[in-house]
C-alpha cells in the first residue's frame, strides 16, 4: 500500500508532508523575514498536498488578481478544484428565523446532538469570540477572553473569512482539510483581536475538534508566538558570500522526524524548490559523454550547458578560468566541473594536460573518467601530469615531472609533441595545490612561460585553487573567468565572480553522467 506520508514532489521538503499528513490535526506557523517567500511556501503546500486533502487560501492582503499575475499556475489549480479561496464579500445579516437556527445548529454541532447528519466542525470558540466582538468586550486587542461555559452567538457573520473556513471544513469532514491563513496579523488587526486569541480559537476548534491542518503565516520574523504551533518553519535570507541565499529552517514539527533541519531553497518560477543533501559517486552504468558544442569560434564549451550559460558561452579561448573552493568544500565538487571540461574537449579531439587537485594518482584519475571517455580516446588526447616518484611505471597517457624546475618540467615545446596527435587549442587543466606542493608557493612565476605560449596560441587554462593555495590572488586578477563553490547547509553551490552572477546550486545529475543540473538561487 502506497505510504501517503511520502506524497508530494522531490524538490519540496518532506518533513512538512509527512508532517501535515500524518494522523490528527496539526497547526504550523510559517514566518520569516520580508520577501522570502512565505505566500509562495504557503500556496506549494497547497499544491503538493492537493490529492490527500481539500485546501482553503484565505489571503487578507493580497487581491486575487495580484496573486494570479504572480503564480500563474494557481490559476490552473483553482479551475481543477484543488484550491477554494477564501476572498467573498461581507455576507448581510440574517432576518431573525435564520438567527434561530444558526444558533440551534451552533449548538447541537457542540454537543454532537445532531441525528441523521454529519457532525459540523465546533465552533463554540469562534463564536465566544465573535460574540465578543459585537458586544465590545474585545477592546482593540487586549480584553480577555469570557468564563469557559459562555457560549455568545452573533447576529450573522461577524468574521465572515472565518466562517467561511469552517463550512469548508463542514463539506469535507469525515475528510481532512487544510487551512492557510496568509496573515494571520492582518486577520487579528482587521478584527482587533490578538494573534495569539485567533490563533487559540482554530487550534481548539478545528485543529483539536476536528482534525483539521491549519497554517498561520506571519507578517514578522518575532518568534513570540511558536509555542502555539505545533511545527514552525522560518525562512530567511543569508548574504555573508555577497549573494542572497534563502534557507528555510525547520524548527519544530511535533511527532516528525527531522531529518534535515535546514534546506536552501529557490523562488524560480514562482516555485519553491528546496535542496537536499548530496554527494558525487561515479556511475555504476556511466553514460558515454555527449559533447556540447561551442557557441562560436571564440569560445570552448565547459561541457554543462547549465555553466556555459551562467558564464555568458563558456571559456573564451586565450583566457585563464580559475576556479576557487571555499573553506569546507569538498574536491569533489569541483572535480565534476573540471572533468566535464576535459571530456567535452578531449571527445572533440583536443589535447589535454591535465594535473588533478589533491595530487590524485594518475590511474585514479583516468579510472574516473574511463566509461564517460574510451580508454582509446582518453589515452590518446589527454596527459595527466604527475611526479617522477608518483609512477614506478610511466604509462602513455602520463608526463613526467621530475619536480626541480617548473621552467624545465612543463614546457610548451613538450606538450606540442606530446599532444602531437590532437588538435589546438589546448586545455590545460591544474590543480594548484598539487602544483605548490611539488615547486613550492611561488610556482606562478616560473609557470608563466609555459602559460603564455598556451594562451598566445588560444589555449586555455583551467586553474583549481583550495584555501591553501597561495597563488590565488595572482591567479585572479590575471583570471578573464573566475567561478567560486561555496557550501551552505549542506548544499554545494556555484557563483562566478567574473562574469558576476547569481549562486547556483549543485543537484544531482542524470542517471548515469556526472555533469551536475545548476539550479538559480532567486
Amino acid at each position: 500500500m502506497e505510504d501517503k506520508t511520502d506524497a508530494g514532489s522531490s524538490t519540496f521538503p518532506k518533513e512538512i508532508v509527512r508532517f501535515l499528513a500524518s494522523p490528527g490535526g496539526h497547526s504550523l506557523i510559517l514566518r520569516g523575514m520580508a520577501g522570502t517567500g512565505k505566500t509562495t511556501l504557503a500556496l506549494q503546500m497547497i499544491e503538493e498536498l492537493a490529492q490527500l486533502q481539500q485546501s482553503y487560501y484565505m489571503s487578507t492582503r493580497v487581491s486575487d488578481h495580484s496573486l494570479f499575475n504572480q503564480f500563474p499556475w494557481l490559476m490552473d489549480k483553482v479551475k481543477e478544484g484543488e484550491i477554494l479561496k477564501a476572498r467573498k464579500k461581507l455576507r448581510k445579516k440574517a432576518d431573525s428565523e435564520m438567527q434561530v437556527e444558526q444558533i440551534l445548529l451552533g449548538l447541537a454541532a457542540i454537543k454532537g446532538e445532531i441525528k441523521g447528519e454529519k457532525v459540523k466542525a465546533p465552533r463554540g470558540e469562534l463564536q465566544k469570540l465573535e460574540g465578543n466582538i459585537e458586544s465590545g468586550d474585545e477592546e482593540g486587542a487586549t480584553a480577555e477572553p469570557t468564563g469557559e461555559d459562555e457560549i455568545t452567538v452573533t447576529v450573522g457573520s461577524m468574521m465572515p473569512e472565518i466562517e467561511m473556513a469552517y463550512d469548508v471544513v463542514d463539506k469535507a469532514l469525515p475528510d481532512r482539510t487544510l487551512i492557510i491563513i496568509d496573515s494571520i496579523d492582518a486577520l487579528a488587526e482587521k478584527y482587533g483581536v490578538l494573534p495569539s486569541k485567533l490563533i487559540n480559537v482554530l487550534q481548539k476548534d478545528l485543529v483539536e475538534g476536528c482534525g483539521t491542518n491549519v497554517v498561520y503565516v506571519l507578517e514578522t520574523p518575532d518568534p513570540l508566538l511558536d509555542y502555539l504551533g505545533d511545527g514552525v518553519l522560518y525562512l530567511s535570507l543569508d548574504s555573508s558570500t555577497g549573494r542572497r541565499i534563502r534557507e528555510m529552517d525547520l524548527l519544530k514539527l511535533r511527532g516528525c522526524e527531522i531529518r534535515q533541519p535546514k534546506y536552501v531553497y529557490t523562488l524560480l518560477g514562482g516555485r519553491v524548490r528546496t535542496f537536499e543533501y548530496s554527494r558525487y559517486s561515479k556511475p555504476e552504468d556511466p553514460k558515454p559523454f555527449d559533447p556540447v558544442l561551442a557557441i562560436d569560434d571564440k569560445h570552448m564549451s565547459s561541457g554543462n550547458t547549465d555553466l556555459d550559460e551562467m558564464l555568458e558561452g563558456g571559456l573564451r579561448k586565450g583566457t585563464i578560468a580559475l576556479i576557487e573552493l571555499s573553506p569546507g568544500v569538498p574536491v569533489v565538487s569541483s572535480a565534476q566541473i573540471e572533468n566535464a571540461i576535459i571530456c567535452n574537449s578531449a571527445v572533440q579531439g583536443h589535447g589535454v594536460a591535465w594535473m588533478p587537485t589533491k595530487k590524485t594518482g594518475a590511474e585514479t584519475a583516468r579510472e574516473e573518467l574511463l566509461g564517460f571517455l574510451s580508454p582509446e580516446v582518453f589515452d590518446k588526447n589527454v596527459r595527466i601530469l604527475e611526479p617522477h616518484a608518483a609512477s614506478e611505471s610511466p604509462k602513455d597517457y602520463t608526463m613526467t615531472l621530475e619536480g626541480g624546475d617548473v621552467k624545465v618540467d612543463i614546457k610548451w615545446q613538450d606538450h606540442q609533441y606530446a599532444l602531437r596527435d590532437t588538435k589546438q587549442p589546448f586545455l590545460s587543466v591544474i590543480g594548484f595545490d598539487s602544483l605548490e606542493s611539488i615547486y613550492g608557493p611561488g610556482v606562478l612565476d616560473g609557470f608563466m612561460d609555459y602559460l603564455t605560449s598556451l594562451l598566445n596560441n588560444d589555449g586555455i587554462l583551467v586553474a583549481t585553487v583550495t584555501p591553501s593555495v597561495r597563488s590565488t590572488n595572482r591567479l585572479a586578477d590575471l583570471a578573464h573567468t573566475h567561478i567560486r563553490i561555496d557550501k551552505t547547509s549542506g548544499v554545494t553551490m556555484v557563483r562566478g565572480d567574473e562574469p558576476y552572477t547569481a549562486p547556483y546550486a549543485m543537484v544531482a545529475p542524470e542517471p548515469g553522467d556526472f555533469r551536475p543540473k545548476l539550479v538559480p538561487i532567486l
